[in-house]
């Protein structure tokens, strides 16, 4: 089968994180690194023998990559992807795809005009125990969804400052609960409006609870907050609440026992579930969708900006203190 050739944009957490999940695809490989910290490219470049580049235009002419894995910081994004479109790069773009919709928007402009296909990496669509969650409530085995609360806390982010700054990553506000955000969308479709409350720090909301309001009679709950103390250990929460069963997963669990269901008939239960690491997955998924030209029907880029959208409805609801509409 052919194999993608993707460069690396970006020498930071997440990119460490998307070369090491990636290693012995069959659907692709990395070809190099770039990073204006060179340096910090060349430090990781080194673990993976591939060659390290400070300019994206010298990295894209010199790999000749068919895509770009962009793991630089948020703010990045769009001047890195008008790069990657002029070169006709295809793009895997960290979440969330911009700090604003004018960016995002951009973007997809840039996109269907330079004929490049990009995917936002919304990891949990590819997590096994959020798809599960999707599956049963898809396959409507325990009837429908009357609640769901989400919780996702963190202490501040240790291996950089940029995420908890307004015009960085938006504070958890936007960073943070744009997981959550995603599943819920993904789950019961686009709320009517969203209320939300929370706590500035450095500038942002870093601490957020959010109700969000929809049509039907469904209670949906989200937490996020960048601002617990460093020796809480990071988790991500759910529980969902069906007719005829509770689905609860807290990542403080061990492996295995992390997804626990509740059916109102009969025992509970641990759902066996793919060791899959989730970051493999998408990385895996794009590349194959490039090789088959399908959709990125498991991560639609409209449904990116959606979720996008909600977290900026839950920012100006903070700031506001009001309710915001979702158009």
């Amino acid at each position: 089968m052919e194999r993608i050739k993707l460069l690396l944009a970006g020498a930071g957490f997440m990119g460490q994180k998307h070369l090491k999940a990636a290693q012995c695809l069959d659907s692709a490989f990395y070809v190099g690194i770039v990073d204006a910290n060179i340096k910090a490219a060349q430090k990781l470049g080194s673990k993976y023998s591939l060659n390290c580049f400070s300019d994206i235009e010298q990295a894209l002419e010199k790999t000749k990559a068919d895509a770009v894995d962009v793991c630089v910081p948020t703010p990045y994004h769009l001047s890195t992807i008008k790069h990657c479109a002029e070169y006709g790069a295809h793009v895997l773009c960290e979440k969330p795809v911009s700090r604003t919709i004018e960016d995002a928007l951009e973007i997809k402009r840039i996109a269907d005009k330079k004929n490049i296909r990009i995917m936002v990496a919304q990891v949990l669509r590819f997590w096994p125990e959020y798809v599960h969650a999707g599956e049963i409530a898809s396959s409507g085995k325990y009837g429908k969804i009357l609640s769901i609360e989400c919780k996702r806390l963190s202490s501040p982010p240790a291996w950089n400052s940029w995420i908890i700054q307004p015009q960085g990553g938006g504070g958890a506000v936007i960073d943070l609960q744009i997981h959550d955000m995603d599943f819920v969308l993904k789950l019961l479709g686009k709320p009517q409006s969203i209320q939300s409350v929370g706590r500035l720090y450095k500038g942002a909301v870093n601490a957020v609870h959010n109700k969000l309001i929809y049509a039907k009679e469904v209670s949906v709950l989200i937490e996020s907050s960048f601002l617990f103390p460093e020796s809480y250990p990071f988790r991500m929460f759910f529980k969902i609440e069906f007719e005829k069963a509770i689905l609860e997963m807290d990542f403080w669990r061990v492996k295995g026992e992390r997804l626990k269901v509740y059916p109102q008939k009969g025992s509970s239960y641990y759902p066996v579930l793919p060791g899959k690491d989730a970051y493999r997955e998408e990385i895996d998924y794009f590349s194959k969708r490039l090789i088959d030209g399908e959709k990125f029907n498991d991560s639609p880029f409209e449904e990116s900006i959606l979720a996008l959208k909600m977290c900026l409805a839950s920012e100006k609801s903070c700031l506001n203190n009001q309710i915001v509409m979702i158009d």
